[in-house]
């Protein structure tokens, strides 16, 4: 992990858009969405898996109840949909 590792994804990525000197980061930021946003509709379950079991159990437990709201949000909002996130 880089020194900002704690640093939420999009932040770092819009300081890091800024360190480079762009001025207008709508368009990058929003490329970047909706990357993002076409990965979440391909996911698979063994994706999915394999994230959440590659922390500790205490985080297993937090990630599963904070995905399941993250997915909540993509199917509500942005009309993602896949049965891989509705397995959770």
């Amino acid at each position: 992990m880089t020194t900002r590792g704690k640093v939420h994804f999009l932040t770092a990525y819009i300081e890091f858009l800024l360190d480079e000197g762009i001025k207008s980061e709508e368009y990058y930021v929003g490329d970047a969405s909706r990357f993002l946003r076409f990965l979440l509709t391909r996911v698979e379950e063994g994706d999915l898996q394999a994230f959440v079991e590659n922390s500790s159990p205490s985080y297993q437990r937090r990630l599963r109840k904070t995905l399941r709201k993250f997915y909540a949000f993509a199917q509500r909002e942005l009309r993602i949909t896949n049965q891989a996130l509705e397995k959770i």
